[in-house]
């Protein structure tokens, strides 16, 4: 008989727990504001591996021209994209709080709200394959991708900021 609580069930949560922390172990350790990496000559954010994550500056002159100037101490970078096996096939959610959701949204063309409007929405964003691509193509060294923790393990992720 099957017992969630059970500790071969638990073992096994943090086993697998555990496998999807070293996947990411390319997403940043800290995040840092859009306004500290502009006032940096070389921006650059450090990974939970201890590698770097460069990057582009004329991305980030981009994105500072879609947030307004008032929110960039707010919008922390990279944006980290989840895939979210347990949501379907090649779903994905923003990582975060709901300023950097809302930015995707922005980039994306998905919403003609002005930021003093982002607290108005409360369903969260689910992105697709396609979605991702575009936010790739367009922000390159500003978006990680990275694998997202069921919700039945949450207990075993380390948070991130």
């Amino acid at each position: 008989m099957y017992n969630p609580n059970g500790p071969l069930e638990r073992a096994m949560d943090a086993v697998i727990g555990h496998e999807v922390r070293k996947l990411n172990n390319h997403l940043p350790k800290k995040r840092l504001t859009l306004n500290e990496l502009l006032k940096s000559d070389h921006p650059t954010v450090e990974t939970i591996d201890g590698s770097s994550i460069i990057i582009n500056k004329a991305e980030l002159q981009e994105l500072a021209n879609i947030v307004p100037a008032e929110y960039h101490d707010r919008v922390k970078l990279p944006i980290i994209i989840l895939r979210r096996m347990e949501l379907g096939r090649a779903v994905h959610t923003v990582a975060g709080e709901r300023i950097e959701e809302f930015t995707v949204k922005k980039i994306l063309g998905l919403t003609s709200d002005g930021y003093n409007q982002m607290y108005e929405e409360t369903e969260p964003i689910f992105l697709y394959r396609p979605q991702v691509v575009k936010l790739l193509r367009r922000f390159h060294s500003l978006i990680v991708l990275g694998f997202g923790i069921p919700k039945e393990l949450s207990d075993y992720a380390p948070s991130r900021d």
